[in-house]
């Protein structure tokens, strides 16, 4: 329980005005009329009396404490409602406030505009950084290295005066390639001719660095085929990377096609392609036997 310190030494006073007087003594009549006109509203015991013990003195005092700090802190009903209505508004507002977090499309370019030296206005450096982001994204995509079929072809011909379409000089450069690859194949020794066999079984499987072979020969021959392979591979890859992903399947008539490419083309390619595999046919029965 608190008590203001005024409150506190007025105490001794206050018991004064409760108790006896003591022996008579006598006092002025202004002073009793001051004290009189100064107490006259307190009652300070039963029916009025004085206080018979210092005891029941204090306590009377410290009541007279009690009931003004009551009256003084009090709040009275319609000033607790007022408040509380007031705290009640309060409330609804704060409720009511939404807060936007959401991150605008443009917050990076936003960003970026605001720590530049805006020598441009907003929406041009945002066209632009946008286009740089873009470029940039692109950038870090991933590379096909994959090699197309006719690649060395292609070399080939970029090295050429291309006197003639590349349609023409393809089908050209793959018939030299295999007949230049056949022509280094070693001999073989004759083996017993069986009835159904072709007269032509030679080998047309491609060796790994024909290109390579090809392109040299058609050089001027300044370093050796050892120094000049592993540029020209390089510079095959170089080219590979260059150009988009093609389809690197082998057709399914390559060899045909090859083989007719390869005679004196006295037939057409149909009729030519039947006798091929017919050809095959035979002999690949004639050496399962």
């Amino acid at each position: 329980m608190k008590f203001s310190v005024a409150a506190i030494f007025a105490i001794p006073a206050l018991t004064s005005a409760f108790a006896p007087v003591k022996n008579g003594a006598a006092h002025s009549s202004s002073q009793l009329g001051m004290s009189a006109t100064a107490t006259a509203p307190v009652v300070t015991g039963p029916k009025g009396k004085a206080a018979s013990s210092r005891e029941e003195d204090m306590a009377l005092t410290l009541q007279i404490i009690l009931d003004h700090e009551a009256r003084s802190s009090t709040v009275s009903t319609d000033q607790l409602l007022s408040q509380t209505e007031e705290i009640a508004a309060i409330e609804e507002q704060v409720e009511e406030i939404e807060i936007d977090i959401s991150i605008p499309y443009d917050a990076p370019a936003a960003l970026a505009y605001a720590s530049s030296d805006k020598s441009m206005d907003y929406a041009a450096f945002r066209a632009k950084y946008e286009a740089d982001a873009v470029k940039l994204v692109k950038s870090k995509q991933p590379i096909d290295i994959s090699i197309p079929y006719d690649a060395a072809a292609k070399l080939a011909y970029g090295a050429s005066d291309k006197s003639m379409p590349y349609a023409d000089f393809k089908t050209q450069y793959e018939a030299d390639a295999v007949a230049m690859i056949i022509s280094k194949q070693p001999k073989k020794e004759a083996a017993p001719a069986k009835a159904s066999a072709p007269a032509d079984a030679s080998d047309v499987s491609i060796d790994y660095d024909a290109a390579a072979r090809l392109a040299y020969e058609s050089s001027d021959k300044s370093v050796s085929f050892a120094d000049f392979k592993p540029l020209y591979e390089a510079d095959a890859i170089a080219l590979v990377v260059s150009k988009k992903a093609v389809d690197i399947g082998v057709n399914y008539m390559a060899a045909a096609q090859l083989a007719f490419l390869n005679s004196d083309r006295s037939v057409s390619y149909a009729a030519s392609e039947k006798k091929y595999l017919a050809d095959a046919v035979e002999l690949v029965k004639s050496k399962s036997k």
